[in-house]
Formats: C-alpha cells, structure tokens, sequence
C-alpha cells in the first residue's frame, strides 16, 4: 500500500463519526482492566518487568489526598521513580481494586476509575479510587497516565473482604 493510500484511507478514517468506526468491543474492555489489573500484581509482587510490560515509557503517576486541603499539591512522580521505589523496598504491598469502570473515548483511548485499598505488611494503609488512561499503541493496550486519591479515615469496607495472607 503506497504513502498516500495510508494516508487518504487514514484521513477518511479519521473524519468518519466515531458510531461508524469500529466501536471497542468486550475484548478491549478486558484488555484495559487487564492492563489495570497487570500493574496491580506488579505492585503487589514488585516485579518492575511485569510493570513494564504494560506501561508506555514516561507514564506519570500524580496521587491526591481525599478530602484535601484547598492548598494541597498533587504529588506526582514519574515511571523512574516508581520502578526503583519497587526495587528499593522490603515491605509487603498489596493493592486490590474492584468493580472496574471502563469508558472509551474513540478506538485507542480508554479509562479504568476503580475503588482501592492499599495494604502495607498485612496491615491497612489507605483507600481511594485509581483511575488508569490506557491507550493502544502498536495493537496493544498500554498505560499512559495513572492518578489516584489516597484516603485514610472514612473508607468504604472492601467488597473482597480481609487480606489472605
């Protein structure tokens, strides 16, 4: 296929509504809760590899506190720091999410918002709500951004019940 058939066939595409193009379909919802679900036993299991294998490079993670304080600032923290901040530590982490939401914005973007909570060593740390931005990049779902609210008082009790240790 010639540069300029790519290009006009792109083009035409492109201009088309979204309801005429293909719309997402049950397999890329799974996908992008997959892609959310990956990086959760990443965390859990410190693995940086099997982070990567779901993240696009320069994902940036910005965490804020709930309820915050009108002068609060949104901590942020970039795909480097988090891959060494999972190799530095000792402690046992485990993030669990439930009832994932998933909203498509055309064919190659999506979001995943789910309720959390964070445990450190067996013992409850903080809750909140994950909202993922996935994208497709070269046919596959990847994470571009992750932000978060952290809470520590006033949590909602896990559907999933207690940790198994």
């Amino acid at each position: 296929m010639s540069t300029f058939t790519r290009t006009f066939a792109a083009t035409l595409l492109a201009a088309l509504p979204l309801s005429a193009q293909a719309a997402p379909t049950a397999a890329d919802s799974a996908g992008v809760v997959r892609v959310a679900e990956t990086l959760l036993r990443a965390i859990s299991t410190r693995d940086t590899a099997l982070a990567r294998t779901v993240m696009m490079p320069g994902v940036q993670f910005v965490s804020v506190r709930d309820p915050a304080p009108a002068t609060a600032t949104p901590r942020t923290q970039r795909d480097s720091v988090f891959y060494a901040s999972l190799t530095r530590g000792t402690d046992v982490m485990l993030e669990r999410m439930w009832s994932p939401s998933v909203r498509f914005f055309g064919t190659a973007l999506a979001e995943v918002s789910a309720p959390y909570d964070f445990h450190i060593d067996g013992k409850f740390s903080h809750c909140g709500t994950d909202v993922f931005t996935v994208v497709r990049a070269a046919g596959e779902w990847r994470l571009g951004a992750l932000a978060y609210t952290t809470q520590r008082e006033g949590c909602t009790p896990s559907p999933l019940g207690p940790p198994k240790r």
